[in-house]
Order: structure tokens, then C-alpha cells, then sequence
């Protein structure tokens, strides 16, 4: 298939009773069709009262639902700004987050379900016919994202049409999805990667089939061919987690002709389950990519990839129109990814410590270190130093550390993650102990050690970090799964911590 860089003047969409926009559960009759949503898009404007002469934004929040779905599509399509945010967040962060996206409006699962219903209640009075839907296409942005950053503040990301066509055109020339197949959604919608399903399916005519973030028998039914399942997205974890189950339950689902691929994305994939996989005959599209290039930008389907895998696994070639450069750090010499195309983020004027992510030439640092081989495969190894993914999470690095040195023990700590099999990354913690605040016999324990050797003291004190972590209201997927001591942290001449050499000490065996 053809990929068109030039972004349309408008997307138009054909609505009609006949193609199933979302498969609302597993009874046929309870789906969701296109025509349905075209009456959503019709009456959202005045239901929600939207301002039409200024930029106002409606805040959603909730887990997800075919109620969600409809909705953000509805929004889309009736052009009203909208934003995801993560339903976990607590009210405080939600309105520190949102802060400056002006003239907002909250939304949370109840009012999400009664405009649902609403809707609902009138699709039986609507007239089946196939009819053209238009939606203008303007620079400026119809949605809002946030991705975790060095902080526990996150970065609010603008979503513009031009982005989502590049990513759009670039997946169906891999995937190539037709009206009423459909695309497995197992994601949350407040990560790109699910969003990214909703609208992309809207321009291709095509399905949505939904599950929770763990249902492994509805992905056995996908794989079979259910809803004509064309492809599933999902993180390492999940496959992890799926495959371990398939293989404890004796569990070996056929894949159907329409199935093209899972598409892993998120993390770091081990080459044990992608190996797996391939022996099962799932197909895999390894990926690479976060909220600022719109999902993933480069790919490769691990079938393609030479035997036997080796770690680390390439993430793929960069999309049509997409470029990479690999600058070196001055003060660490690490290659730093920088892209540049029609899927990266373009920040609005206003915020400061996004552009500065930018170049005069328009490159954008992603932060990941990274190198390319002379296939121009890219191979990631390291994310971005102020992140790490765990179970296809962010992590606010900042956030664990001011957890962890509320604790009077702890002197000074450091995060980092750690490749694992089961989460893609897990978070390690190393502890500089205040000294005089522990026993004598365990301080001469630790001043007996030469820099950097690694001890662990008595696992009370592991309980205790946890338990003032857990005080602190850090989400779980934050919460360290080791800790481990040190009499100092290793940092460069200018002061920086050596994430490199903290991950060296972790592989070392320990009490060496």
C-alpha cells in the first residue's frame, strides 16, 4: 500500500449501519455502529453546551468502557478538544495537571455513562442510512495527552491531525484494516497507544473489540478470528503474562487467515517470549515510540529478524518520512536519539520546557540512548534517562526518590530500571543510609566496603521504604521491587549520576 505524506483537508468518514464501529460486548446485537456514532457526534455540541468561540477542552476521566470509546470518537468527529487523563490520579493532581489548559470541563464515569445513555436512547428512532461525514482538518490541536516526565508533574502533549494521518498511513501499510475488522483494545485509553487505536479505526472504517488489560482468553479468542480481529496492541508484560498462562493451561489458540499482528510497544521485549511466539506462530511487530511521535514511529515484524534473537532486540525501522540522528552526550558520550517528522509533537508557544526539547532545526530529543545498525534497525539501550517503563507504565523517577527520602535513614537514593521478563523493566532502588541512625554492627559492616560495593542490611529496613513509599500514595506500579545499599552514588565529573555504572553495579554479584 501507498503512503500519502500529504495530509487531507478533511477526513471523511462513511457512516452506515452496515460496518460495526466497536463490539461493545459478546452478544452480535449490542455493537455499536458507525451510523450510531455519527447521531453521538451530532448531538454532543449542544448536550455539552461546547463553546464554539473559544478553546474549550473537556478533561475525561475514567477507566475504560465502550462508553468512553463512543465518546471519544463523538468528540472527534463533532471537532471538540478533549483529554484523557488517568483515572488513578487523585483529585489535587488531576487540577495540577490540567492547570493551564484553559476554559475545561470535567467529565468523570458517571457523566460518561449518562450521556451514554442519552445516546443510546435515541439510536432506535434513527433512520439506517449510509451517509458522508466531514471533519475539517486545522493545525490546531484536538486533543491533549500527558506523558510522566522528570518529575512527578507530567507534560501536557498536543495531539494534531497532521500527526495522527503520518501514524495513520504508516500502520496500514503494515496492517491494513478494512471496515468491520476489528483492532484488539486492551490498553488504557489515557496512553497513546490506545487512543491511537480509536482514531485510526475511525479512518479506516474499522472495529474496535475491547477487553480488560488481562483477559487472555478473550486475546485466544482474537487470535482465532473473533470480531475478525485484525491485529491486538499491547506491552511486553501483557504477552509475557499471556503466554505464561497459554503455557500453563495447555492453551494453543490457532491463528486465523485475517490476523496480521500483536503489536508490542511500551518496553523492553526479551527474546524468550518473542521466540515463543514465533513457535506458536503469532505474528509480532516489534515497535518503538511514546505520546510525543503518536505511538510508535519505526517497527519491524520479529519474523524478519535473524536466528537465534539476540538481546537487545531491535525495535525496528524508522516510518515513512520519518528521520533519526544519534548526537553524543558531551559529558557521558552516550548516543542520544533525536527525530525529526510528520509524527513528532509540535508544543504550543506558551510551553517553555517543551520547546527546549527542540532544536533550531526542529529535531526533537527524545533522551533515549540508542544505536542503528547498517540495516538502519534501531536498537534501544536505555530509555530515557528521567523514565522507566515497568509493565508498560510510566514511572516518575523524581517522585519514588522524594517518597523514599522522606525516610530518616536514607541519606541520598537513586532509581533505576532494570530489563525483567515479566514487567519489561522493574525499578530498582539503591540507599545511601544515614549511618548513625543504623546498628554499630551493620555501620561497620557498610564502611568495611570499598565505593560502590553493594550490601544489603537487615530486610526490615526494605519493609520500612516500602511502607513509607505506600504512606506517600505512591501507585503501585512505582513501588521498587529491590533495594540495594551503598556508602555513596556514582555520578560524573560534573555532578550527574551515573545511571551506566549504577547498572553495572546491579549485574555484579552480590557482596563483591
Amino acid at each position: 500500500m501507498s503512503i500519502s505524506m500529504d495530509i487531507p483537508q478533511e477526513f471523511l468518514f462513511t457512516c452506515s449501519s452496515d460496518f460495526i464501529f466497536l463490539h461493545a460486548a459478546s452478544v452480535e446485537n449490542q455493537s455499536i455502529r458507525y451510523s450510531d456514532i455519527a447521531l453521538y457526534s451530532q448531538k454532543l455540541p449542544n448536550w455539552l453546551e461546547a463553546h464554539q468561540d473559544e478553546p474549550h477542552t473537556y478533561i475525561l476521566q475514567s477507566n475504560n468502557s465502550a462508553e468512553l470509546c463512543c465518546l471519544v470518537a463523538g468528540l472527534f468527529l463533532s471537532e471538540i478538544p478533549f483529554c484523557i487523563v488517568d483515572p488513578t490520579w487523585t483529585n489535587s493532581q488531576m487540577r495540577e495537571a490540567t492547570q493551564e489548559i484553559p476554559f475545561t470541563s470535567f467529565l468523570n464515569g458517571r457523566d460518561i455513562s449518562a450521556l451514554h445513555t442519552q445516546w443510546l436512547s435515541l439510536i432506535p428512532s434513527q433512520k439506517q442510512t449510509t451517509r458522508e461525514l466531514s471533519l475539517i482538518v486545522n493545525k490546531t490541536p484536538f486533543a491533549f495527552l500527558f506523558t510522566s516526565g522528570s518529575s512527578s508533574r507530567p507534560k501536557r502533549i498536543p495531539l494534531r491531525h497532521s500527526q495522527l494521518w503520518a501514524a495513520y498511513q504508516a500502520t496500514q501499510a503494515q496492517v491494513q484494516l478494512s471496515p468491520n475488522q476489528s483492532w484488539g483494545l486492551c490498553l488504557p485509553l489515557h496512553h497513546i497507544g490506545a487512543l491511537s487505536i480509536v482514531l485510526k479505526s475511525l479512518l479506516s472504517h474499522s472495529s474496535i473489540s475491547l477487553s480488560s488489560s488481562s483477559d487472555v482468553q478473550r486475546w485466544n479468542s482474537w487470535l482465532n478470528g473473533w470480531h475478525q480481529c485484525r491485529v491486538i496492541s499491547m506491552v511486553p508484560t501483557q504477552l509475557h503474562k499471556w503466554l505464561e498462562h497459554n503455557r500453563t493451561e495447555n492453551i494453543f489458540p490457532l491463528v486465523s487467515e485475517v490476523f496480521r499482528f500483536i503489536i508490542l510497544g511500551g518496553g523492553p521485549t526479551n527474546a524468550p517470549d518473542i521466540d515463543e511466539a514465533g513457535n506458536l506462530g503469532w505474528p509480532i511487530l516489534l515497535t518503538y515510540g511514546m505520546t510525543e511521535t503518536f505511538a510508535h514511529i519505526c517497527s519491524i515484524p520479529a519474523s524478519e529478524l535473524p536466528k537465534p534473537l539476540k538481546e537487545p532486540l531491535p525495535v525496528g525501522q524508522m516510518h515513512p518520512a520519518q528521520s533519526i540522528e544519534l548526537r553524543y552526550e558531551e559529558d557521558t558520550n552516550d548516543p542520544i536519539i533525536w527525530l525529526m517528522g510528520t509524527q513528532i509533537f509540535s508544543p504550543e508557544p506558551s510551553q517553555n520546557r517543551l520547546l527546549q526539547s527542540f532544536d533550531e532545526q526542529g529535531w526533537f530529543c527524545t533522551g533515549d540512548i540508542g544505536k542503528v545498525d547498517e540495516k538502519g534497525l534501531l536498537y534501544i539501550q536505555a530509555r530515557r534517562l528521567d523514565r522507566i517503563v515497568s509493565g508498560g507504565e510510566n514511572i516518575a523517577v523524581d517522585w519514588v526518590i522524594k517518597c523514599l527520602k522522606q525516610h530518616p535513614y536514607v541519606h541520598d537514593c537513586a532509581i533505576i530500571g532494570v530489563n525483567d521478563p515479566k514487567w519489561g523493566q522493574k525499578v530498582v532502588a539503591f540507599i545511601v543510609p544515614v549511618l548513625t541512625m543504623l546498628a554499630p554492627s551493620i555501620q561497620k559492616n557498610i564502611q568495611a566496603k570499598s565505593f560502590g560495593a553493594l550490601t544489603e542490611l537487615e530486610p526490615f529496613f526494605s519493609e520500612e521504604l516500602l511502607e513509607q513509599c505506600r504512606r506517600s500514595s505512591l501507585p503501585a506500579s512505582h513501588l521498587p521491587k529491590e533495594f540495594l545499599y551503598l556508602t555513596s552514588l556514582p555520578r560524573t565529573s560534573l555532578g550527574k549520576l551515573n545511571v551506566a555504572s549504577l547498572q553495572s553495579l546491579y549485574a555484579l554479584p552480590r557482596g563483591k
